[in-house]
């Protein structure tokens, strides 16, 4: 991994093509079991973006934990574990889809500024009108026209969604007046995460401490559930987690519903005492850590921390790459990052305390990788989401990393971008003089500037 990028030799051999509306009406089919059934075929890796990093395609053991993850990974979830309110994801694969599984996706979760219960609005509940007919998956509550179910009723008055609200704008005198807003968050791309978790606290805020004044980001420290240590956030648009784990439990509790070894409390008791759409306490939580001491927030970590980075044509000695530094771009899109020499002392257990391989210990350490950015919070002005997250204000975002940019189709927290010249011109706050600088670059210059990028 020592190149500037590294080549891909295989990928996952079943790519995930479902949208999130035909993966959310299979429910009507699903019937009432738990889970749907698991493929009988496990998917492989071949060649191309989504393999596993070579250690692990080269490791039996190792490749055989990837493979079990990736098949929980596109596990299709039924009622009533799912819910009772959810944001119409029915597996991760759902919306981690795009270029291969475990992408990103054009896909925009809704946060509201003054929502009382932290986390996104849930656009479904399970007990929306029709939804266990097959001719029907229910309405949204962002549809101005959907007869909101008393969950979805529920979601509305814990939240403050209306189909009204204007987006967040942090900067403007009706944000900073106290008046309510939401705001859009595209689903990210996990493509080499494990690498990202593999990396110390102390390169990370060693880096914050050596950035320009000007662009110098913040560490933010988060403690996950479960652990009584403080590590440097680094997943999700606010920095919330510093491990996959971590990442994992939050998304398939207020993502989908499903409580797990790390939540195990519902998002909402809108579906109290009805038997239909509520587990019953003793099956609490939804999703247990079976005996081999592992729960699926655990194999989606498996999976996603085996991932390797996307593949990359860039060269570090490229015109584009002399013009990516000469605007000031690599101040918050860090070229390079080296991983831990023992991850394992950093990445946390299993929910049943099984701790990672050694051969995948060895495979994530010392590592030199290139996600183009640096993994800190950064001021952006008005393009903040508005929504304050522990120590990252309204106008705090983490920096999103390049890698793999070039599948992507929109861009920027909330896809308001449809390119990546759009999304530049849009960056304010501590990426204003970047932008500044790329608008006044000739067009040729621009178009190289661009070609680099998304070759990343």
């Amino acid at each position: 991994m020592g190149e500037m990028m590294p080549s891909f030799r295989r990928a996952l051999s079943k790519l995930v093509t479902l949208s999130c509306m035909v993966i959310f009406t299979a429910i009507a089919y699903a019937g009432p079991s738990n889970r749907a059934p698991i493929p009988s075929h496990l998917n492989g890796p071949t060649v191309g973006l989504g393999s596993p990093l070579p250690a692990v395609e080269g490791n039996s053991s190792d490749l055989q934990i990837f493979i079990t993850g990736q098949t929980n990974f596109q596990e299709v979830d039924t009622i009533p574990q799912l819910g009772p309110v959810f944001n119409g994801h029915t597996s991760c694969a759902g919306c981690h889809l795009q270029g291969a599984l475990g992408g990103g996706a054009s896909i925009n979760e809704i946060r509201v500024r003054d929502n009382q219960q932290p986390g996104p609005v849930h656009t479904f509940a399970v007990d929306s009108a029709g939804f266990n007919e097959p001719t029907s998956a229910g309405c949204a509550v962002t549809d101005p026209e959907c007869m909101l179910s008393h969950c979805q009723v529920h979601e509305v008055r814990v939240t403050g969604y209306s189909t009204n609200l204007a987006a967040c704008d942090p900067s403007s005198a009706q944000f900073i007046g106290g008046s309510n807003c939401l705001t859009g968050r595209q689903t990210l791309p996990v493509f080499g995460d494990g690498l990202v978790e593999a990396v110390d606290d102390q390169t990370l805020v060693a880096l914050s401490q050596t950035e320009p004044e000007a662009t110098r980001g913040t560490a933010k420290f988060v403690t996950e559930v479960g652990s009584s240590q403080s590590r440097v956030g680094r997943f999700g648009w606010k920095d919330d987690h510093a491990t996959l784990r971590g990442f994992a439990g939050d998304a398939y509790l207020n993502e989908m519903g499903i409580t797990n070894p790390d939540h195990a409390s519902e998002v909402s008791e809108c579906a109290k005492n009805d038997p239909g759409l509520e587990t019953p306490p003793n099956a609490e939580p939804e999703d247990p850590t079976d005996p081999d001491g592992r729960a699926d927030i655990d194999r989606f970590a498996d999976f996603m921390r085996a991932l390797n980075p996307p593949p990359s044509t860039a060269s570090s000695n490229s015109p584009g790459a002399l013009l990516f530094a000469q605007v000031h771009c690599a101040d918050c899109h860090t070229p390079v990052l080296h991983t831990s020499s023992n991850p394992a002392a950093i990445i946390p257990a299993s929910t049943g305390g099984v701790a990672i391989s050694a051969s995948l210990n060895q495979a994530l350490s010392n590592q030199t990788f290139h996600p183009f950015s640096d993994f800190l919070l950064h001021d952006m002005g008005s393009l903040g989401d508005g929504i304050t997250s522990g120590a990252a204000g309204p106008t705090m975002m983490r920096t999103v990393p390049l890698w793999g940019i070039g599948v992507r189709t929109t861009f920027l927290h909330d896809g308001r971008a449809n390119s990546v010249a759009n999304a530049i011109a849009g960056h304010d706050g501590q990426g204003k003089a970047a932008s500044l600088a790329f608008g006044q670059l000739s067009p040729a210059d621009q178009q190289t500037l661009l070609n680099f990028i998304n070759s990343l």
